[in-house]
Parts: structure tokens; sequence; C-alpha cells
């Protein structure tokens, strides 16, 4: 089971519930626990690797860009 599924479950299971009560009356507690699951989504996302479809897509638009930046100093 991944972190992300790990999460999700505690979530469902009501674990937050727990938490909560045992926060502070300011209600930063929810705000803290959905802070925590979007930064455990992003660094999954963020750790899988690039498709080669997109690094070919990202050289082309380099080679555009530095011929376009060519052609205005001509």
């Amino acid at each position: 089971m991944s972190d992300r599924e790990a999460e999700d479950k505690k979530l469902q299971t009501g674990n937050t519930q727990r938490s909560q009560q045992q926060q502070p009356a300011s209600g930063l507690g929810i705000n803290a626990a959905i802070g925590k699951q979007l930064k455990a989504y992003y660094d999954d996302v963020a750790s899988e690797p690039v498709p080669d479809r997109f690094l070919s897509l990202l050289d082309a638009l380099d080679e555009a860009e530095t011929a376009s930046k060519k052609n205005d100093r001509e």
C-alpha cells in the first residue's frame, strides 16, 4: 500500500476525527491535515519520471526559442 493510499484510508476511517478533537479550537487542525495530504500527493507526482514525449516537446520549444532570438538579433 502506498503512502497516498494509507493516508486516504486514515481519512476514510475517521482517524482525523480523533486528531481534530485534540487540535486547538482555532480550526487549523483540519487545514494542517489537508496540507499534509496535498504535500503527499504532490511529492508522489513530483517523483514520477517525465515522459519522453514531454521531453521531446520541451526540446522542440527550446530550439524554437533559440531560433526566434537569433532571428530577432539579425
